[in-house]
């Protein structure tokens, strides 16, 4: 129940938008009145929702449980000003997302029991260091009084150190034989649910838990430590967990009626995370093992090296690995001979959806490992389980998509028939021109339609206008392909200007591959890079899409970063307000006269880069 004052100031219009100096007074107010109820701060990079589900139960035998929290302050107030005087626990989680952020919550919330589960390299950047983030959250436990309880987790070297930052009693808990509360002979191979015996104080109590995976131990026994904290025996705390479910999008079993187990683990995918997908996997016992991965963050270096690294981990203990997203092309650098058909990678979850309808069946076991507000990957399950409409990947909610209402909102049921696309599609191939192999082929990217000439998205059409020209080569149509071909140096020399939007390039490319008998290998992509200073050029021998998502596309339908590419500068002399109305808007008379010089340079390029193999960059 809300406070009085609270409740009152929800009359008056517009109270939200006055929130953040309306709630901390309130609940400072109403924290006065609750000196009965005993406070529990939960902090930690990781596991501290799940320890907060855990304690809840556990403290739910022996009274009225308040469990709230979040990572701003205005969530935090409200969860006090929620809490009534005859509740006897009420459960804070407390996300750090910035240096400072906990000094006004805390002064609030007066914990009288501190719990810090782990620290890792979420928040990595806001924070700069991973000492700065346990600093941050070490200030749960400076902040307990004498007669309070600090929640350590032993097997944590930052966190262990905390002891010394209170006068606490301290309970320390972990899979070291030194934690006062420890875990020993471990179990959870997959479809067993996590099983451990816990021992204190020299006896040992079974913990049957429905969790999924070794590395929830760590929550389940801040929980118990939490239950002993408040006074309560062992066996009690252990007996209320043995039911809890998982936490939905926290390593959480679907499985449908053909056989098919997701198991979501898909709020957030902070490289450092990933180690224990790859152990639950190791170890789980299914028919086949697939791992989705979505938008990996809280990492150092470079997103190439990153994503590889993941790829190559992930291809160790999964019969296929799917990347999902903006990033996704990066992982394709990891494929080899042995893992090309294993190593998948797609631009949206829809493409992912329909690549995995075909291959999945009964027994298999698909891991989802993403971030709730970059991917939105437990669709690939509610699809699974029922079709969905939405398929957006530009939402940007911090909301699971099951709690979503435009998921279902717009259903169709079937597709229209292909046939006349495919009749078109075969009178194109007929009319092909008689290629022969070894061949080169050269693809412009470029949007068609007379308002996109002269336009920076456009310069790859250009180059291969400019390169047409000087050989004295003809275009013609071919379905959504203008081509132009001759003999040079002994090779079939094919350009090839798409048809479709730039987004669309891959599936221009991908039917003429399939008619021609041309490969990834055999092209290279002429494309434009808003990066690079204005006319300047630089050629790969192959690589991720760099954000272009017409190299994106290519990448994507051929799976593989194999293309060669021939890039031209094309940034604008100061920031755009939007880079997509730049790319489609004609360049002005001094940045033409620039693209021009470039344009006949890039085609000079291009023969050569036909004459001597491609290896480096340059």
């Amino acid at each position: 129940m809300l406070s009085p004052l609270l409740t009152a100031a929800q009359r008056v219009p517009g109270w939200w938008k006055m929130s953040s100096l309306l709630l901390p007074g309130i609940a400072a107010w109403h924290r006065r009145r609750l000196d009965s109820v005993t406070f529990v701060a939960i902090t930690g990079s990781a596991g501290k929702t799940t320890a907060k589900m855990l304690a809840t139960a556990v403290l739910a035998t022996a009274g009225r449980v308040q469990a709230r929290g979040g990572n701003r302050v205005d969530k935090i107030m409200s969860s006090i000003c929620a809490t009534r005087p005859d509740d006897s626990f009420c459960i804070i989680e407390m996300g750090a997302e910035k240096p400072g952020c906990f000094d006004r919550s805390l002064a609030t919330v007066r914990p009288r029991i501190g719990v810090v589960t782990a620290i890792g390299a979420d928040h990595l950047k806001a924070f700069h260091t991973i000492a700065a983030i346990a600093e941050e959250k070490a200030k749960v436990i400076a902040c307990l009084p004498e007669d309070g309880t600090a929640v350590l987790n032993a097997d944590d070297p930052r966190v262990l150190a905390m002891a010394g930052r209170t006068k606490a009693n301290i309970i320390t808990f972990g899979c070291t034989a030194d934690a006062a509360l420890r875990a020993e002979n471990l179990r959870s191979r997959w479809p067993e649910r996590l099983t451990f015996s816990a021992v204190y104080r020299g006896k040992a109590v079974e913990v049957r838990t429905r969790l999924c995976g070794t590395h929830w131990t760590t929550s389940v026994l801040a929980a118990l430590a939490v239950g002993l904290a408040a006074g309560l025996p062992l066996a009690q705390a252990a007996n209320a967990i043995e039911a809890v479910e998982p936490y939905p999008s926290r390593m959480w079993p679907v499985t449908s009626n053909d056989g098919v187990t997701f198991i979501l683990d898909d709020w957030k995918s902070s490289l450092w995370t990933m180690q224990s997908a790859f152990d639950f996997l190791e170890s789980a016992q299914a028919r086949r093992k697939i791992l989705v991965i979505g938008t990996l963050s809280d990492y150092g270096g470079s997103t190439a090296t990153a994503y590889s690294r993941v790829a190559r981990a992930a291809l160790d203990v999964a019969d296929h690995v799917l990347f999902i997203g903006p990033m996704a092309t990066h992982a394709l650098r990891a494929k080899t001979p042995e893992t090309t058909e294993r190593l998948h990678a797609f631009a949206n979850v829809k493409d992912a959806a329909s690549f995995l309808h075909p291959l999945l069946g009964l027994g298999d076991l698909v891991l989802v490992k993403g971030s709730v507000n970059a991917d939105h990957l437990g669709r690939l399950a509610h699809h699974w389980l029922e079709p969905i409409s939405c398929w957006r990947m530009d939402c940007g909610k911090n909301l699971l998509c099951r709690s979503c209402s435009e998921l279902r909102a717009e259903v169709k049921r079937g597709e229209p028939p292909a046939r006349q696309a495919t009749v078109a599609k075969n009178k194109a191939v007929a009319g092909l021109p008689q290629c022969s192999m070894p061949m080169q082929v050269l693809v412009g990217i470029g949007n068609p339609g007379g308002r996109y000439d002269n336009t920076p998205h456009n310069v790859g059409w250009a180059v291969l206008d400019a390169l047409a020209e000087r050989l004295a080569l003809a275009w013609t149509a071919h379905e959504d392909v203008l081509l132009a071909h001759t003999r040079l140096n002994g090779e079939t020399l094919l350009l090839v200007k798409p048809q479709t939007y730039v987004n669309n390039t891959g599936r221009s490319l991908l039917w003429l591959a399939e008619a021609l008998g041309f490969k990834a290998e055999d092209c290279i992509l002429v494309q434009d890079d808003i990066h690079l200073p204005l006319g300047k050029l630089r050629s790969r021998a192959r690589g991720s899409d760099g954000g272009h998502k017409g190299v994106r596309s290519a990448l994507v339908t051929f799976q593989t970063d194999g293309f060669r590419r021939l890039k031209i500068g094309v940034a604008p002399a100061e920031p755009p307000r939007s880079a997509t109305d730049y790319l489609v808007t004609p360049f002005g008379p001094a940045a033409a006269a620039a693209i021009d010089g470039a344009v006949e340079s890039a085609a000079e390029r291009l023969l050569s880069m036909i004459k001597a193999p491609l290896t480096e960059k340059c």
